[in-house]
Parts: C-alpha cells; structure tokens; sequence
C-alpha cells in the first residue's frame, strides 16, 4: 500500500499498463487479454485511490485549521476563588492565634499560684466564642487541692479564674464533716469577721433600734448569743428583735470595741451581750 501511494498514476500507466496493452495488440492469446485487463484495473484502482487520499489529506488539513490549540495555562479563577481560600486560610491562622494567646494567658495566671500547674479544656470554645466572652470551664493538674477552674472571659478581653473543688458528694460530706470537727476556736475566730458584719448588716439594725427605744425611755437592751434582743420591762425580758447572723461570743470583745468607735457602750455578761447609751 506505501509503494502504491508513491507511485504515480502516469508512471504506472507508462511502465505497465501501455506495455501491457501493446502486448495484447501483438500477441493475440486470451492470457495476454487477462493481463492486460489486470493492468488497466489496477491502474483506474490507483487513480480512485489517489483521489480518495487527496480528498482525506484536504478534510484534515481543514480540520486542524480550524482547531486553533490551547497554550496550557494555569486554572483560571473566577476572581473570587483564589481570594477566597487565602481568606480561610488567614482566618483560620487569626482564630488559632487567638486560642494561642488565651491559652497563654491562662497559663500565665495559674502559675504565679501553681507554678508546676498544667491544664487542659474540658469543651474548647472556638474563636467566636471567645470573641463574645462568657464562662469556660478546665480541668486543672497539680493544683490541690483544686481539680477544676472556670475561666471567665468579658468581651473587653478582661480574663479571670476562680479555682473549683469537685468531689464525689460522700466524700464531699465526709470531709465537711471532719473538717467541722478540727476547728478550734482561733479557726472560727479568724472566720468571723466582725467589722464587715456590723458594716453590712448589724450597724443599720442596732442604730434604727437604739433610736426607737431611746424614744420610748429604754436605756440598754441585751443580745443573746442567738441574736435574740431582749429589754428589760417591769423586771421581765422581753424581746423586741432577732438580729441575723449574730457573731458567736469568741469575737465579742472585737465587737465591744466597734461599739465604743459608735459611742454605744456594750460589756459582756454571762445573759449576753448588754447595750447602754
């Protein structure tokens, strides 16, 4: 097939048809008719062939004409793709910079009582929850006797821990319990503070009260260690308040002394505490 479509039709006729046909003129036998009949449909087979060729190169060339090719280029972006994943990329790094700087921070403030302190999140907030502040609870490492901490965070940045104690509640009862039972009484002295309970509660009470009676001709009154106010009528007690959350009679003398800073004279008594003016 390669060396026919090398061959030229006019060189096939010269060279093989035309002598083909002189024969036959010549030589006058069926098998010089054959031949040359061969010669002649092998040549009009060539013709047919060359122009079917011709006529395919033609579509072909047309064809790759048309087809203009592509120079390979980088993925095309619609404007807002590329822009887009370098957004979520640096958002993501700003969120976990964030998350770095509480962490740090936290750490910061649990050493300076805890320096062998470690912790860890019991539910991380993600960025736009520490954005808008609240309440966050971990879970503490050598901190005894604290295990826990709730982390409060306001959305001004202003960051705050206060330590917790969580135990199984028997034990938490058992050691309520035992711990009741070992305070001695310069325990319960160093838990009542007097000065904060007359400031807050007793001072209001006493003077309201004082003025009333004073109006009414009393001169003193008595409070017994259940805060219980009593005066005296007609030789008989009788009672005219209960004062809430009286200090217990080891702080007695503490109180006597805030009493005098007020002008009210108080003493102990084996009764109670007793108040003149």
């Amino acid at each position: 097939m390669t060396f026919l479509r090398r061959m030229k039709s006019f060189t096939l006729f010269k060279y093989l048809v035309l002598p083909a046909l002189l024969l036959c003129a010549v030589i006058k036998k069926p098998a010089m008719q054959w031949i040359a009949l061969l010669a002649v449909l092998l040549w009009i087979g060539l013709i047919a062939f060359e122009g079917v060729f011709r006529i395919n190169q033609q579509r072909k060339r047309k064809s790759m004409s048309r087809r203009k090719p592509v120079p390979p280029q980088a993925p095309v972006s619609d404007g807002q793709s590329t822009p887009r994943v370098e957004q979520d990329i640096q958002t993501a790094h700003n969120e976990l910079f964030l998350i770095r700087q509480v962490n740090y921070r936290i750490t910061e403030q649990l050493k300076t009582s805890y320096p062998l302190v470690s912790w860890l999140w019991l539910v991380r907030p993600d960025a736009s929850q520490l954005c808008r502040g609240g309440r966050f609870r971990i879970r503490t490492y050598n901190t005894d006797p604290f295990n826990y901490g709730e982390v409060e965070l306001s959305d001004q940045g202003r960051l705050t821990i206060t330590m917790l104690q969580a135990v199984p509640l028997k034990d938490a009862v058992a050691m309520e319990l035992a711990a009741k039972d070992d305070l001695t009484q310069e325990d319960l002295l160093e838990r009542v503070d007097v000065r904060t309970w007359y400031r807050d509660q007793g001072e209001q009470v006493l003077c309201q009260m004082i003025d009333d009676l004073n109006t009414q001709g009393h001169k003193k009154l008595l409070i017994k260690e259940d805060g219980n106010v009593v005066i005296d009528v007609a030789g008989k007690e009788q009672s005219v308040d209960l004062l809430k959350n009286f200090p217990p009679r080891i702080v007695w003398e503490d109180f006597c002394q805030i009493l005098r800073e007020d002008e009210i004279t108080a003493s102990i008594q084996n009764e109670g505490l007793a108040l003149s003016w």
